[in-house]
This record gives structure tokens, C-alpha cells and sequence, in this order.
């Protein structure tokens, strides 16, 4: 509770907040007592009407606004009211924008830190110029006069009355009184336009003015009024050189109050000592960071903190779609602050961890006023500038109410800033695990806009209490006074950054936290009129102070020595995550206690990442380290393999190997559509550099439906291949896969469908000449159990091991190390598994082939090292029939590896399926960069749709189909293995089927 306060104490917290809540009236209301259902006519003609058909035809984009809960229709709007709209576009390609910022993001990428410039995104990634002299003309023949361009390419504004966006947009509009009596109005339904266009516009803004963007702040401690303390006034706090501590005039008022720092209230050198974050007047120094804010500032309060701790840190201002002095004037009460509070806070907070950095207030009107068109138009200003290198918001809209077009243009933006090398922080807010309980009244679990964005790292908050080795932190959850906004988004999906941390089916938020608790908060000068006329000391808490210091955080990181070496840290989510994975402990305070069940049962905080703090707190020190790291270089070039004695284990969700933070490992499955990382170089006995590729046995266990899988390099774009497939829940399938490793070391594993996912290394490549070199052969089969080749018997092999001979076989000399083996299971009872290994060794914990039910039919290829005695062991666990074919061997004579970006070189599904009994020819010599004179091509060959029992054996063309197979199947099955197969002299290879099915083939490198 709070202590010795003014009497605005008495007044709730949640009033602190600034709410985009208006009372301003609509002209010509038309009032009714009815739900009213608003029928327009579109110009392009009635839409889903049939009417018209073909590229003119008109369509739906997005949805119709929801009608705010409690809300209730009073009238039409009037047709004269003027709308102020953008008519948002998407980038030309936003998977390469993806992929863009994913590389810039990425350590060993080429592409790392090479940020775009100022001015380039239009160029590089907005719309196409006949793209947007489509939508363009489109507009106009709807009765629109399209404005300018923005210059990011990625919005045309509009002004047009209702009338005319009625006719231009074929939809309605309506008005409806708020639950505080607002009146506002909105679109009875999604806008259209031609489907010819449609599809380059992401959204329409403007057509509805229901708001309800606040602020996230607490209300204010005051320390004094205007005669209430006794000693020094706050107006006459006199400028003196830089200190972290606060000026006696604060001191002496919160003493006065009870108050001390440490425990009431975080001045800003024990703040950043917490924090493990530098205290000098230069702290900062050569960086600017902007501010976003609806509101007037007062400049003497900001003026009377510096003067307070000693600074002279820059600070201007910069006016979007509004003016200097408009609107309600700063310090203007409200309910028990000023109005100002908020950029108060925001810039005071800085002020006070990095004076030496420059700071850029933008302003758009008033949050009473403002209008999702105005900021969007504030934070596009912020993006297109390009001045800042840090952007930070303390304002949000609860994402369930906030308009779809308003989300994803946000989401372009913020895409924007990421491309540009633009880091963007924003508080997670401050009512718990129920965001809309302030706008709407409701205790469903909700997330905060933008926090929820992608490209934007949300800030939860904390409570502290004492400093250093002593200090305490706990998740900020009161219910008199707020609570650390968290949760899982509803709108977006997962992303890449959060997989194997959190684990959940959407994006989680926050991404981190600070303090936040107004009961230890922050000391600032503020305005409120309705207590004094020159500014206050008090203090104040919300995530709205959480944001700006994590933004502090990434200023001093981005003028350290490494950042300046190395390249500003820009979108900040892959580096923090990926420092969580490497060294927790080191980057991160924990926190692991408290909640943010503020309104209903929330989220608990708990070791490693949890939807109240996220990863925690900063510790700035080990955050450098990792959030400037050098580039780093990914291996290239002709590659030679080293096979590992016994397959070393390297992620298994199902345990926590390599599965969440590197100190609090993870047991859930890998959510569909999420993406494991793994650590490749520097783990199982694998060497930290020099990789190019890595051969792993991918499994897939406990899988909740079918899908399939998709293995590349970390920081690449993700290829439209798949390396695993499978059709139902509860089956466990392997299969091999060579996998090109990023500069930084990782693979990425994505899973279509929720399944546990284990990855167990075989062996690597590397570039140089240390290790072997590969020989295609001609497909032999050196086992079949089922007609005694290999082995005596025709008996189904149960729990045995049986001992296949290698060297001096299938072409296989004396002189081989490893050899390249097709396995293949079938005939099986019940479940069981298959593990190969050289004959002598311990038999490995790491299976090669996997079955989860009688009657399976399933290959896998295996690179095993050969034993001293020329054998290799297969060991079965359970019963099964046993195939073994040899396509090759390594020595230390033969070919090398070459990697490639993953690509799909066959899919008979856009053609016709291949006939049974039919043989195709691949090109494979001059497709995905592949030289003439190949040796040997490394594939996934995945087989679908089929219809009957059957095989596939691959060959070099123009010569003699092999007995052996590579793939076995039965009906109705989709499977998928990787094969090394010769490539004929003409630079092709054959596939042959026994029975009618479609053929798909992903190249991951080759031999020459």
C-alpha cells in the first residue's frame, strides 16, 4: 500500500492511465433505439452478390470493426462527417522482408548488421510502382482523390466524407454510445475493393474512430504540494553537476514523506547499479531515442529533473498531425496527475540512465482525441525519420479490440524499423493478464498492442526491493494497483525467437521486464495544476517505466566498444533470445515469484520465461557481450565428413536436452507451426567452428496430427522443402537429413503440427581436407531377413543384434571408414526401433529407425562408421523384418560435399502422379547452382498420395536399375528419406516406382 501521500492517493490507480476514452459529439445524429444494419452500395458493384465476377469484381478486406462491449447503436453517421483514412499497402514480398530482417539479425549471416539505409525500404521492399498506381487508380474510379505517398511506399492517404468512402468502400457506417456516453462511429462492415487490388492492401484506417490507447502509468506519489513541505520548493531547484542520486530538494521531500531510495522509490544510480548499467553524464553518449506520445509535454518539469541530477541531455520535440501548444495544455488535472505525466516519465526515466543520448519527443494529438490514423501516423514518423536508434512506447491498446488494419500496418512498420536496424520497445501494461478489463470490462486473459508485435519487444514489469547483492525482485501484480500485462496473443502466431522458451501455441508476452511497482518506483518532476503551478517531486510506477529503461538498456549497449565495433543491436528479440539459450544466468535476472492476477487467476511467475516478466530483468554487462557480438563467418566450400563413434543426442523436447533456456530446460513439445533451434557447433564433440553441414537423425514422437518437417540453417530464409512427413497422431518416425549450419553455429527445425521432435547428430562436415571423402556406388542390398541375403534365416529378428558385414561387400573396400546404409524396417510387430553402430562399440542411447505399430513398412539412411573387424551392428529393438542396401562409402579418397540453400527439384503433384512401374529422369547438374561433372546429389525424397504397397529406387541415368530400393511404403502413407544417390554422366538421376504415387525431391547438397 502506499505510505504518506497527497490525497490523490485515494483515487484508484487504474484512473492514471491516459485513456483515448472521447466525449465529443458527431454531427446530425440520427438516433435510434435499435441495432441498426447500415446498407450501402459499393462502386464496383454489390459485394458476394454475384454481380460481377473476375479481377474487378469487389472483395471483403479484413473484417468489420467489433462493436465495443456495453456499446449500443444510436443512428446512422452523417453523411457530410470527414474521415481522414490510409489506405495501407503490403511490402512487395513480406516473406523477404522476413528473411531480410531475420539475416541482419542473425550472427554469421553475411548479411548481419547491414542495415538498410534511411530512405531505402521504399526501394527494397515496398510496393511495386505499378502495385501502387493500381490501388491508386482504384481509389479514383470509387470517387477517392488518393494523397501522397508516404515515403516508405507503404500508405496513401485519403480524405473523404462518409458518403463518399460509403460509395468508394461498399460499407455502411453507424454510430454507437460508448459506456461512459462517448459517441463514435465505425463501418458496418469490412471495406472491398477490386480483387485485383485487394490482395496489395493490407488493411483500410480511418473509418471507424472507436479508440481506446492509454497510457501505462500508475498514479502519482506527490511529495509535496505547493506549501506542504517544508524546505527546499521544487521550483527552486537549482541546476549542479551530474550525479545518479537525486538533488536534496527530492531527497529532503521524500524523507519527509518516508520514503527512501533503495526501497520507496529507485534513483537513477541505484537503478542502474541493479541493473548492472553504467552511471556517467555520458552514459549514452552518440545515440538518440525517440519517445511516442499523445500528449503535451511540460518542458520546465523535464528542465527542473535535470536540473535535479545534473544533466543537459538534448531534448526536442517533433509534431505529428498536430501542432505545438494544441490541445489540452500540459499539466491540465486529470483525475490526480497532470496531463504530461506520461512523457514525464518516459523522458525523465532516460534523462536519468542516459544523459548522454539525445532525446526526440513525437507527439500526435491528444489520446482523447487521437485516432488509430494518428498513431499509426506517429510511429510510421518515428520509422521513416530513421534519426533514432531506439524506440520506445508506453502506450497500447488491448489487442482484442484494436482494428485488424490498424494491426497489421502497425506490423509493416514495425517490420520497417526492424529492416532499418531500429530497436523498438513498448510496455506490456498494466492490468494483468486481462488487458481489456479497463476498455470493455472483461476478465478474459488478453495482451497489450504493440507489446504482442512481432518485431516489437514487449516490457513487462517487477517489484524490487534493496540494491545490490541484497536487492529482491518479484512480478508486479497488486490488485489495487495494477499488475505486469502478459499473456499469449490472440492475433499472432509463433515466432521463430520464442521456440523451446516459451512454449506456447501463439506469441508470447512480455519478452522481458523492469520495475514497475509504484510502491518502489520512479522519482520524477511532474505538472498538475491542480496542486501547484511549477513542477512536483513524486513518484510512479507501471510498465510505462519498465519500457524506457529496457530502452536505456539498448542505448548503452549500442555505445559500448562492442556495439561500435560490431553494429547497433537493431531488432532486439533474436539476440535476447538466443542469449537466454547460450548463457541465462549471465544476461538475465530471473524472476520467480509473484503473478499478474490482478482482475482473474493470471500467469505465475517461474525460473526461465514465464507470460508475467518474460526472460526477466537486465544484466547489462553480460547483455553487451551477447547483443554485440562479432559477425562471425560461416564455413564454406568443398567439405570433407567426420562420422561420430556413436550418435551423440542434441535436442529431445521430451527430457529438456537442448530444449529452453541453457540453465532451465524445457519438457512441452514443439508447438505447430514453432521452430526449435540447435545448437550445432560446439556441441556432442562437435568442433565450435568450421562447420558446413551437419548429418542428423531427426525423430518426431507424440505427434498430435499429421506434418511434416523442415530442417535449414539458422538466419536463413526457411525453404519450401520438408525433410520428414507423417499422417496421424501417435506415431513416431525418423528420418536423416544433412543440414547446411549457419555462421552462427544452429539449425532451425520447424514442425507443422504439435509433436515431440529429437535430433541426434551422426556426423558433420567441414570445410578443408581433414576429413573423408564420399564414393557413390551402385545401390546394393547387402541384408534382406526376409530372403536370407546376409543372414541364414528368413526369421523376423526380435530384440537381437545382428552382425552385417561391410567392408569387402557391395563395393564396399577395405579401405572404408563410415558407409552410407538404406534401413529399412517393415513386416514389424507392435512397436520398437532400429539403432546401427560399429561392431565392438557400445551400442549407442540413439535409435536410426523407428515404428510405432504392427505392419510397418519404414526406411532410413545412416551413415555409420565401420568396426575394426569391417562389420557394422544392427541392433532391433522389438520385431521387424531387416533391409539393408549400401549406396556408398567415405575414405580418404573420393568426392567432397558441397552444401546449397535447400530446394524442391520434383514434385509430380503439379503434373501427374508417376505411373507404377514407370522410370523418371531428374536434371540435376545446373539446377540450385549444382556444377556439370557432379558426383553424387544428397536428397529428400518424400513419396504421397500413394496407392498401394510399393518402393522407389534412385539411380545414376544411364544405368542399369539396382535391386535395392530406397524408399518403402505402404497405401495410404506419406514417407519421406534422404538418399545419396550417383549422378549419370548427362547429369541427371532415375526414379523408379512399383506403384502409382507422387514423387518429391529436395536437394541439401552435393558430392563432386
Amino acid at each position: 500500500m502506499f505510505k504518506k501521500v497527497h490525497a490523490s492517493l485515494g483515487r484508484s490507480r487504474h484512473a492514471a492511465g491516459k485513456t483515448g476514452r472521447r466525449a465529443r459529439g458527431i454531427a446530425a445524429v440520427t438516433t435510434t433505439a435499435v441495432v441498426l444494419t447500415v446498407a450501402a452500395t459499393a462502386a464496383y458493384g454489390a459485394v458476394n452478390g454475384g454481380a460481377e465476377t473476375g479481377s474487378h469484381a469487389p472483395k471483403r478486406i479484413g473484417t468489420a470493426p467489433r462493436v465495443p462491449v456495453g456499446a449500443t447503436a444510436v443512428g446512422t453517421t452523417a453523411s457530410g462527417t470527414t474521415l481522414h483514412l490510409s489506405v495501407n499497402l503490403s511490402p512487395r514480398d513480406p516473406q523477404a522482408l522476413t528473411d531480410f530482417i531475420t539475416a541482419v539479425s542473425t550472427p554469421g549471416n553475411p548479411r548481419y548488421h547491414q542495415y538498410l539505409a534511411k530512405g531505402e525500404f521504399a526501394s527494397a521492399f515496398g510496393p511495386t510502382q505499378a502495385t501502387i498506381a493500381a490501388v491508386a487508380q482504384a481509389l479514383k474510379a470509387g470517387g477517392l482523390t488518393p494523397g501522397k505517398l508516404s515515403s516508405d511506399g507503404l500508405s496513401l492517404p485519403v480524405t473523404a466524407t462518409v458518403a463518399q468512402a460509403s460509395h468508394a468502400f461498399g460499407t455502411g457506417f453507424k454510430n454507437v454510445r460508448l459506456k461512459d456516453g462517448t459517441i463514435d462511429y465505425l463501418n458496418a462492415s469490412a471495406p472491398a475493393l477490386p480483387a485485383d487490388v485487394a490482395a496489395s492492401v493490407s488493411g483500410i484506417v480511418g473509418l471507424s474512430n472507436v479508440n481506446s490507447i492509454t497510457s501505462h502509468h500508475t498514479a502519482v506519489r506527490h511529495l509535496s504540494g505547493s506549501d506542504s513541505v517544508t524546505g527546499i520548493h521544487p521550483r527552486t531547484v537549482a541546476p549542479r553537476t551530474y550525479t545518479p542520486g537525486m538533488c536534496s530538494a527530492f531527497t529532503d521531500a521524500a524523507a519527509q514523506a518516508g520514503f527512501a531510495d533503495g526501497t520507496d522509490y529507485y534513483s537513477p544510480g541505484k537503478l542502474a547499479a541493479n541493473y548492472g548499467m553504467t552511471s556517467s553524464a555520458t552514459a549514452g553518449a552518440g545515440q538518440t531515442v525517440a519517445v511516442f506520445e499523445l500528449e503535451n509535454a511540460d518542458p520546465n518539469s523535464i528542465a527542473t529533473y535535470q536540473s535535479c541530477v545534473g544533466t543537459d541531455t538534448s531534448v526536442s520535440y517533433r509534431y505529428v498531425d498536430t501542432t505545438a501548444g494544441s490541445g489540452t495544455p500540459a499539466g491540465t488535472d486529470q483525475d490526480g496527475y497532470g496531463v504530461g505525466t506520461e512523457t514525464a516519465l518516459d523522458i525523465e526515466d532516460l534523462i536519468g540512465l542516459v544523459p548522454g543520448a539525445s532525446i526526440i519527443d513525437y507527439q500526435g494529438p491528444d489520446a482523447e482525441t487521437a485516432t488509430d490514423q494518428n498513431v499509426l501516423d506517429v510511429y510510421q514518423q518515428m520509422v521513416t525519420d530513421d534519426q533514432a536508434q531506439v524506440i520506445t512506447t508506453s502506450w497500447g491498446e488491448c489487442e482484442l479490440v484494436l482494428a485488424g488494419a490498424t494491426a497489421s500496418a502497425e506490423n509493416a512498420i514495425f517490420a520497417e524499423a526492424a529492416a532499418q536496424g531500429q530497436s523498438v520497445v513498448a510496455a506490456s501494461g498494466d492490468n494483468g493478464s486481462s488487458d481489456c478489463y479497463l476498455t470493455n470490462g472483461s476478465t478474459a486473459k488478453a495482451v497489450d498492442d504493440p507489446a504482442s508485435q512481432p518485431y516489437v519487444t514487449g516490457v513487462g514489469g517487477t517489484m524490487m526491493t534493496g540494491t545490490g547483492s541484497t536487492k529482491t525482485q518479484k512480478a508486479w501484480g497488486v490488485s489495487q494497483d495494477g499488475g505486469s500485462g502478459g499473456g499469449v496473443s490472440s492475433r499472432w502466431g509463433p515466432v521463430i525467437y520464442q521456440g523451446g522458451v516459451a512454449t506456447t501455441t501463439k506469441r508470447a508476452v512480455p519478452d522481458v521486464a523492469a520495475l514497475a511497482d509504484p510502491n518502489d518506483g520512479y522519482p520524477i518532476y511532474t505538472l498538475d495544476d491542480a496542486d501547484s503551478s511549477s513542477p512536483e517531486p513524486g513518484i510512479l510506477g507501471g510498465t510505462s517505466g519498465a519500457a524506457p529503461t529496457w530502452a536505456a538498456a539498448i542505448v548503452q549497449a549500442n555505445a559500448s566498444t562492442a556495439c561500435q565495433a560490431n553494429g547497433r543491436v537493431g531488432f532486439l528479440n533474436n539476440a535476447l533470445y538466443k542469449a537466454a539459450r547460450s548463457s541465462y544466468p549471465t544476461n538475465f535476472w530471473d524472476v520467480t515469484s509473484g503473478n499478474n492476477s490482478v482482475y482473474t487467476t493470471g500467469y505465475t511467475a517461474a525460473a526461465g520465461y514465464d507470460e508475467v516478466t518474460g526472460l526477466g530483468s537486465p544484466k547489462e554487462a553480460g547483455l553487451i557481450t551477447s547483443l554485440c557480438a562479432a559477425k562471425g563467418t560461416a564455413a564454406t566450400g568443398a567439405s570433407t565428413f567426420h562420422p561420430l563413434s556413436s550418435p551423440k543426442r542434441l535436442l529431445d523436447t521430451r527430457n529438456g536436452t537442448g530444449w529452453g533456456l541453457s540453465s532451465i530446460p524445457s519438457t512441452k513439445p514443439l508447438v505447430a507451426g514453432g521452430t526449435a533451434p540447435v545448437k550445432i557447433e560446439g556441441a556432442g564433440g562437435i568442433p565450435s567452428s568450421g562447420v558446413t553441414a551437419v548429418v542428423l537423425n531427426l525423430t518426431v514422437t507424440g505427434t498430435t496430427g499429421s506434418g511434416s518437417l523442415i530442417a535449414w540453417a539458422d538466419g536463413t530464409a526457411k525453404p519450401s522443402t520438408s525433410n520428414l512427413n507423417w499422417t496421424g497422431a501417435g506415431q513416431t518416425i525418423a528420418a536423416s537429413s544433412t543440414v547446411t549450419v549457419a555462421g552462427d553455429g544452429v539449425v532451425d527445425l520447424y514442425t507443422s503440427s504439435t509433436t515431440h521432435l529429437i535430433a541426434d547428430v551422426q556426423g558433420y562436415y567441414t570445410s578443408g581436407t581433414t576429413g573423408s571423402m564420399y564414393t557413390a556406388l551402385k545401390p546394393a542390398r547387402l541384408l534382406d531377413t526376409r530372403s536370407k541375403v546376409g543372414i541364414p534365416t528368413t526369421t523376423k529378428i526380435t530384440n537381437a543384434v545382428v552382425s552385417l558385414k561391410v567392408r569387402g561387400h557391395g563395393g564396399v573396400p577395405t579401405g572404408a571408414s563410415s558407409v552410407v546404409l538404406n534401413l529399412t524396417a517393415t513386416q514389424t510387430v507392435g512397436s520398437g526401433y532400429l539403432e546401427a553402430y560399429p561392431e565392438g562399440a557400445t551400442r549407442p542411447t540413439a535409435s536410426n529407425v523407428n515404428w510405432a505399430a504392427t505392419g510397418t513398412t519404414i526406411p532410413n539412411l545412416v551413415v555409420v562408421p565401420i568396426g575394426s573387424d569391417g562389420n557394422v551392428s544392427l541392433y532391433v529393438h522389438g520385431t521387424s523384418h531387416v533391409i539393408a542396401d549400401v549406396s556408398g562409402y567415405f575414405s580418404t579418397s573420393g568426392s567432397a560435399f558441397h552444401t546449397v540453400t535447400p530446394l524442391r527439384l520434383l514434385d509430380t503433384r503439379t503434373t501427374t502422379a508417376l505411373g507404377a512401374g514407370k522410370t523418371l529422369a531428374l536434371p540435376i547438374a545446373g539446377a540450385d547452382g549444382i556444377p556439370t561433372g557432379v558426383k553424387a546429389v544428397v536428397l529428400t525424397v518424400t513419396v504421397t498420395g500413394t496407392t498401394g504397397s510399393g518402393y522407389l529406387t534412385a539411380w545414376a541415368d544411364g544405368g542399369t536399375r539396382p535391386t535395392a530400393s530406397n524408399l518403402n511404403w505402404v497405401a495410404g502413407k506419406t514417407i519421406a528419406n534422404q538418399v545419396i544417390v550417383p549422378v549419370g554422366s548427362d547429369g541427371k538421376i532415375d526414379f523408379y516406382v512399383s506403384s502409382t504415387t507422387q514423387v518429391l525431391a529436395d536437394v541439401a547438397g552435393y558430392m563432386s
